[in-house]
């Protein structure tokens, strides 16, 4: 019976009258509703009210079972009357006449279905309220966290996760004679509520390495579901990862702000490409690069003088724009021309590079790639324009690489709205 012959056990010191009353119908319609067999469920409770008619869980349960199963039939029917009334209105629109009362009706509708949406957030805060007089917190668990993912700030259901964590903390505290994966699997539900994400993923893990160590991969699998945490437990590992990255991000991050106020420029402009390569949006970054760039710039204006500055400037330009153009022996003197004048002259280094191996082969996955990291960099400087013409070639390069395309998708939004911005015109 899942979670309820699990904790059983370990909870009589809690619930001693009461689990030891409950008839074996009661724990088979508690185990088809977690379930969700209503049937199966209803059909044990009803059986349980045959031989206790008094029993106040059985009646709770029916009452529960009867608004799920109404739930259920009133939702399939809004989601027909909706799949109808959108039909109707295309149809209406598309002949030209008023839509108007037709959509009046899916606005109702769709006001209905928030309604019903309220009122399953309400079952399932009842529901995991009895679960937890039960002694079932895991199942209960379960239940108000999935109604805090679909709400975060429902009042009810933050309620009772607050009272699920103090009778958690009471059990963990007591000391009872729970399984050590029984506490485990509590540990970390409690480290979750607390969004302590780190905790909870380590508590969990101990769980399912004790499973495995006890039991064949599926059972150890079936058994690792039944405690309801695998869910969750991926949540914990995604928000874990997610704070280590930006963890080592905000490291790269000081370590480049520190270089710059060292005044290491080139090296500090390295490291701001790199985080530009990882994430784009950084806060601050763009103010940095920028600022690196210029101050790197300047730097190598007074080791090369202005003339050749602005030589390595003009070549570079004409470079780019024979590679946006694919004369890749055009674009290969003009970069060899700057770095024969700055032989460390970052970019167009890189730019050779991918020149002559686009010479050789048009689709070149790899060359797409450091065009593809050159438009990040651009774009976290705020040069659109660049970015744009980078994510072109990348695209050229290799047409299925998916991020160049959302990249490229991206820009010329920002352009397009940067120009309307200017122009006070429309977009089209």
């Amino acid at each position: 019976m899942k979670v309820f012959r699990l904790f059983c056990g370990s909870l009589l010191v809690f619930y001693p009258s009461v689990l030891m009353a409950v008839p074996d119908a009661l724990s088979k319609g508690m185990a088809a509703f977690e379930a969700r067999r209503w049937s199966e469920a209803m059909e044990s409770f009803l059986d349980t009210l045959r031989q206790d008619p008094q029993n106040s869980q059985a009646h709770a349960y029916v009452t529960l079972i009867v608004r799920e199963m109404a739930a259920a039939r009133e939702a399939d029917v809004r989601a027909e009357r909706l799949g109808m009334l959108g039909a109707a209105s295309k149809h209406l629109e598309q002949a030209r006449r008023d839509s108007g009362p037709i959509e009046q009706a899916i606005l109702q509708s769709s006001q209905s279905s928030k309604s019903a949406q309220e009122a399953q957030w309400q079952s399932r805060c009842e529901e995991a309220r009895m679960e937890r007089q039960g002694g079932h917190l895991l199942s209960a668990n379960d239940l108000i966290l999935q109604v805090l993912a679909e709400n975060p700030s429902y009042a009810e259901a933050q309620r009772e996760l607050s009272d699920l964590q103090s009778r958690i903390r009471q059990i963990l505290d007591a000391g009872t004679s729970a399984s050590i994966v029984e506490r485990y699997a509590l540990e970390g539900f409690y480290a979750y509520g607390q969004a302590d994400f780190a905790a909870a993923y380590t508590a969990w893990g101990k769980v399912q390495t004790l499973l495995e160590q006890s039991y064949p991969g599926p059972e150890a699998a079936h058994r690792f579901e039944e405690l309801r945490v695998g869910a969750y437990a991926a949540i914990a590992r995604a928000r874990v990862e997610e704070d280590k990255r930006l963890a080592q991000l905000k490291g790269v991050f000081d370590g480049a702000v520190e270089l710059y106020r060292q005044k290491h420029f080139v090296r500090a402009l390295d490291e701001f490409r790199k985080l530009a390569i990882s994430d784009p949006e950084y806060p601050q970054l763009g103010y940095y690069l920028v600022q690196a760039e210029a101050a790197s710039e300047h730097e190598r204006a007074e080791r090369l003088g202005e003339e050749k500055r602005q030589q390595v400037e003009r070549s570079l330009h004409e470079g780019l724009a024979a590679l946006e153009k694919e004369r890749f022996q055009e674009a290969e003197k003009s970069f060899e021309q700057v770095l024969r004048i700055d032989p460390s002259h970052p970019q167009a280094r890189a730019y050779l590079t991918i020149v002559r191996a686009q010479a050789q082969k048009r689709h070149d996955p790899k060359a797409a790639q450091l065009h593809y990291e050159a438009g990040l960099i651009a774009y976290a400087s705020g040069k659109l324009d660049e970015a744009l013409r980078e994510w072109h070639i990348a695209a050229r390069l290799n047409p299925r690489h998916e991020k160049v395309q959302n990249a490229l998708a991206k820009v010329q939004k920002e352009l397009a709205l940067n120009k309307r911005e200017l122009t006070d015109e429309p977009l089209p």
